[in-house]
């Protein structure tokens, strides 16, 4: 069964809903969910038409047309796709306010991101910091912590390229997903 829904890969990272919805200005469109990882869009969106008729006919007629130097690929979605989207984006728990912390020393331990993010509040559940290592146990140099609210994202953010001992350290935004799905694979 045809599907209103169309998937946009190679947009802008800048891009917005509404740069989306001019460059399909000639059709019908009832919502625009942009894509992110980290925060920041990842060059992916996911445009819902009023009908299956006028999601293929953009399809067909602005598949690699431009956005701005950037040609754009169109492809058929599903609503499953969608909602798997929409669970991500949408979604607070899987949200959260979750940072990734790239460039750790491989020594680096829970009272070491503990220290480097002194007053910044963390979500009180005993597995706040996650810990990830490599396929074969060696520590891959990133955490992923979980923050009690907003006010503590931002201040954790704060904290970019700011030294750990000798290494500066990435702060980036992330998911409670992400999180997890962080932990499924330390258990695997």
């Amino acid at each position: 069964m045809p599907s209103r829904v169309c998937r946009l890969r190679g947009l802008p990272f800048s891009v917005t809903k509404e740069d989306i919805c001019k460059f399909f200005s000639s059709y019908t469109t009832d919502d625009v969910y942009i894509c992110r990882r980290d925060g920041r869009a990842t060059g992916e969106a996911y445009v819902v038409f009023c009908d299956a008729t006028q999601a293929s006919s953009a399809k067909d007629a602005r598949n690699k047309d431009c956005i701005g130097k950037r040609y754009i690929e169109i492809f058929e979605a599903t609503e499953d796709d969608l909602a798997a989207v929409k669970r991500v984006l949408e979604d607070p728990l899987m949200q959260g306010f979750v940072v990734r912390l790239q460039g750790l020393g491989y020594t680096a331990t829970v009272k070491d991101v503990v220290q480097f993010l002194e007053g910044v509040q963390l979500a009180p559940a005993a597995d706040a910091i996650v810990l990830t290592t490599t396929a074969d146990g060696r520590a891959a140099g990133l955490c992923y912590v979980e923050l009690a609210d907003a006010a503590a994202q931002s201040l954790a953010m704060s904290r970019h390229r700011e030294l750990m001992g000798a290494r500066y350290i990435e702060v980036l935004h992330s998911t409670r997903e992400e999180k997890l799905q962080a932990q499924q694979a330390e258990l695997d």
